[in-house]
């Protein structure tokens, strides 16, 4: 863990690899590289010719001029009547899925190793985004535009995308985003361990904008996958 000064919280990185073969050292040493640029995270200057502006979008582009509420909350006699399983996966219609979307699907292509997961906890306003901008920005890589960042060798997926409800649907079960009864730690896990195994999901999307649930997005597995928000460790399986 690191100290950000005497008046912030604790950042906590967990980072839980998998036993790695020898053909996926260069991928445990950027992981181990990663960690050094976190602890310089803070200090350290903006690569260069990185625009403040570019450093704002790395994380995820947030925005949908399409956004548009579910009407749903969980539970509820509407939400229950749409509930939908795959492979013992429930499906919550407050996620906003299409009929023909699958939570887990085989990825388009083979990485070639197990990917390293980091998890990063932090409460609300603790500075993960900022640790995880400085981090992307040293390291120069291309981010492809969408909600979540995803560069050459390292994905960023913020983990309040598996919030089960949206901003109202938080105002009518009286929850707040850090109760777990507010998260779909079942899907958040299952989705996890797949990316892990080298296979793609459809991962829910919280837009922080609008306070809906836009339509999941396509993620494939990238080398080295980043987990930030408010419960990367809470959860056995997650």
């Amino acid at each position: 863990s690191s100290h950000f000064g005497s008046g912030r919280r604790r950042i906590n990185i967990c980072c839980r690899m998998a036993r790695l073969h020898s053909a996926s050292l260069p991928t445990a040493l950027l992981a181990a590289a990663l960690l050094y640029l976190g602890q310089q995270a803070f200090v350290a200057p903006r690569a260069p010719g990185l625009r403040t502006s570019d450093v704002r979008q790395l994380i995820s582009l947030r925005a949908n001029a399409n956004s548009v509420s579910t009407g749903l909350t969980w539970p509820s006699p509407e939400a229950e009547a749409k509930l939908r399983e795959v492979d013992g996966i429930k499906l919550y219609p407050t996620h906003a899925w299409s009929d023909d979307m699958m939570p887990i699907l085989p990825a388009s292509k083979n990485i070639g190793a197990t990917p390293v997961i980091i998890g990063v906890a932090a409460d609300s306003g603790c500075g993960k985004s900022t640790f995880l901008r400085r981090i992307l920005g040293a390291l120069g890589t291309e981010v492809s535009s969408g909600h979540t960042a995803i560069g050459d060798m390292m994905t960023v997926v913020c983990l309040d995308d598996y919030h089960t409800n949206d901003r109202a649907g938080r105002k009518a079960t009286g929850l707040t985003a850090l109760d777990a009864r507010e998260n779909d730690f079942a899907l958040m896990g299952a989705q996890i361990e797949a990316l892990k195994k080298g296979k793609a999901v459809y991962k829910p999307i919280y837009n922080h904008d609008s306070g809906f649930k836009d339509p999941p997005e396509l993620l494939q597995p990238n080398k080295v996958m980043v987990f930030e928000g408010l419960h990367p460790i809470y959860d056995e399986k997650a």
